[in-house]
């Protein structure tokens, strides 16, 4: 378990910022078993606005306000699913992107708290939207929004779709399911002898748009020279276990390709859901060197982690 206690990471984004380079690749599929692909991605470029998967994006260097990648796992039936996570892989960057351009200079915990607020911003559209027309009520999105902002990558998840950092032959993930069987750990009840195979390991305790309010869970860890970023839906990770994951993930083709043959596998292994892959690589002297012997630490965020002359290893 790397989930743990951090350096001291509050040292601002402009330090290293414009030595960071990111590049970034992302495909969705509908697999082999639904009728239409309910997920969504997007991919922003905070500083600039640019967002997509221009080739200016697919290789660039991190601005000051930071580079968003998100996927969104739509549900709801029909097309329902598929308005919900579209709705919020557009909300999230604009908003989050607007309220960091109405601020002089932005710190850490201001842009949490921003990246925060445009996901329960986008959970009051939706839920607005579902509201207003009975055709779409009850829908609602999965949403993973990870941020690179200087040094640190920020994770903001509602559902379970999942962020990972593939670090020195290791797959960590920085998110936690919001699953019913996750809840029942939580609180100390009976779990099922065989959770793969319970029918309630799928179902979610909160998604975006489905009720008014939502509770964005953020964790944060900081990143090395190399560092391979995965954000995916369930239809990836639930086809394609870790050490198969890890096997692409180290293996010489570039993102784009990287991007095909985990979807490839996902559908060769039977294709249950649709599949969403993003997969970022960070380079640049702006981040630690890429040590054997690092782990990827991670943590849930914390306002006095971040405040002037606090070393949260402490």
């Amino acid at each position: 378990m790397e989930k743990g206690k951090l350096k001291k990471v509050g040292q601002g984004p402009e330090a290293g910022a414009s030595a960071i380079h990111i590049e970034v690749y992302g495909l969705s599929d509908v697999g082999r078993v639904r009728k239409n692909n309910e997920d969504n991605f997007a991919v922003c470029n905070l500083t600039t606005g640019e967002v997509g998967l221009t080739q200016s994006l697919q290789r660039h260097q991190l601005g000051p306000r930071g580079t968003l990648f998100m996927v969104a796992d739509g549900m709801g039936g029909e097309a329902s699913g598929e308005v919900a996570s579209q709705i919020c892989v557009t909300t999230v960057p604009r908003r989050l992107r607007d309220n960091l351009l109405s601020l002089g200079s932005v710190r850490e915990t201001n842009f949490v708290l921003l990246l925060r607020e445009a996901v329960e911003y986008a959970n009051q559209i939706i839920f607005q939207k579902a509201e207003s027309d009975p055709g779409i009520r009850g829908m609602g999105t999965t949403t993973t929004a990870a941020a690179v902002f200087g040094t640190n990558l920020f994770v903001a998840q509602v559902g379970d779709s999942r962020a990972y950092v593939a670090r020195n032959q290791k797959l960590v993930q920085l998110t936690r399911d919001q699953t019913y069987l996750n809840y029942l750990a939580e609180i100390g009840a009976e779990l099922p002898a065989d959770p793969e195979k319970d029918s309630r390991r799928s179902i979610l305790t909160q998604a975006v748009g489905s009720s008014e309010s939502v509770d964005v869970k953020v964790t944060y860890t900081r990143l090395h020279r190399g560092d391979c970023l995965l954000l995916c839906s369930d239809g990836l990770y639930n086809m394609v276990k870790s050490p198969e994951l890890m096997e692409v993930l180290h293996s010489d083709p570039p993102l784009a390709e990287k991007c095909k043959m985990l979807i490839d596998r996902a559908n060769a292994n039977g294709g249950a859901d649709n599949i969403t892959v993003i997969l970022a690589q960070v380079e640049g002297r702006g981040l630690p060197p890429a040590e054997t012997t690092a782990s990827v630490e991670y943590q849930e965020f914390r306002e006095e982690d971040f405040e002037p002359g606090v070393d949260p290893s402490r």
